[in-house]
């Protein structure tokens, strides 16, 4: 039997014969495997027009809901996606069990390239899977910086750099402010009434020296007063040359500078000197029924007095205003040299 079996000739295997057995070995196990695993084999069979969106449709969704994409992953997420395969769970694990049976078949070139091909099946669902999960989460990022960059600088507080731009300018506008108050308070002095550069209330005209009598001094406001046939003055305490308090001489009914000499009558008119005008005077206001009824004036050549209407009249001395002295050219007391 040795012998004729070793003389009868062996006919050659074909490979169309080789993938057949192969593919008949595949689909037993594929079959042993759907069997043991309660599943349908024709859900185990990959499609044969090469199309998934059939498929995807009709088989139902195994993962949860997905959270609605933002509105700047919308674009990226419209973009078609290979559809998984089929239960690639199932597919999953009946490839070991086909490869378990297989196994014992003869090794082959075709053999092993269909088995390469078949194993690689799930492991190309399972990548289209993940490449899906990847570009969602690859989306997800674009969409929160999308939403962040909805938001504008200093919606949520102020920087460093604000702070000390609002600082500088708080402190320069406060220093402009004060600067300014400053300046015009020097320029316009506000002054209480009985000190100097205020007014002065000395009452109604009986409180006046007679007059012909001496004037008084008021060393708060710094004046002399005195009560003429025009009205009452108030003159300047300080003399017209240099600056020195002159003092009213009894003796001689005159007003005498003892730094320099400079002499003036009783009202103030310049007599002889170094002084090179008349004294100075303080702004007289008659008041009468609290309104202003007369003024010292400036009449040009000369300075006026405010006449008395009654003698209930008050009156009232602003220290604040003072008229100059006409100078001594135009002096009706100028002594006349001899």
């Amino acid at each position: 039997m040795q012998d004729r079996l070793s003389a009868s000739p062996r006919r050659p295997v074909t490979m169309a014969e080789v993938n057949q057995a192969w593919l008949d070995r595949v689909n037993r196990a594929r079959q042993s495997a759907a069997e043991r695993i309660g599943v349908d084999v024709s859900e185990m069979l990959p499609p044969r027009d090469g199309s998934t969106g059939e498929a995807a449709e009709a088989a139902p969704s195994t993962e949860a809901a997905a959270p609605q994409p933002e509105p700047a992953a919308v674009a990226a997420a419209a973009a078609p996606e290979p559809a998984p395969q089929p239960e690639p769970a199932a597919a999953a694990q009946a490839a070991p069990v086909a490869a378990a049976e297989v196994a014992p078949a003869e090794a082959s070139p075709a053999a092993d390239a269909a088995a390469t091909v078949e194993a690689q099946t799930p492991t190309a669902v399972q990548s289209n899977g993940s490449a899906a999960a990847a570009a969602a989460d690859r989306v997800a990022p674009v969409g929160r910086a999308a939403v962040l960059e909805s938001f504008e600088p200093g919606q949520e507080g102020i920087n460093r750099r604000e702070f000390l731009s609002y600082a500088w300018g708080g402190a320069l506008t406060l220093l402009t402010l004060e600067s300014g108050l400053a300046t015009y308070q020097f320029m316009y002095p506000r002054f209480r009434e009985g000190e100097f550069g205020g007014k002065f209330l000395l009452g109604a005209a009986t409180v006046l020296p007679q007059i012909g009598i001496d004037p008084e001094g008021n060393s708060t406001g710094k004046f002399w007063l005195i009560n003429t046939d025009d009205g009452p003055r108030a003159l300047y305490m300080v003399c017209t040359h240099l600056g020195c308090l002159y003092k009213w001489e009894p003796s001689n009914n005159r007003f005498e500078c003892p730094c320099h000499g400079s002499k003036f009558n009783r009202e103030g008119h310049y007599i002889e000197g170094p002084a090179p005008r008349s004294l100075d005077q303080f702004l007289v206001e008659i008041v009468e029924d609290g309104s202003i009824v007369a003024t010292t004036e400036d009449a040009g050549d000369f300075i006026s007095a405010p006449a008395l209407p009654s003698p209930d009249a008050e009156v009232v001395v602003d220290t604040g205003k003072r008229l100059q002295g006409k100078p001594k050219a135009l002096s009706p007391a100028k002594a006349v040299p001899s």
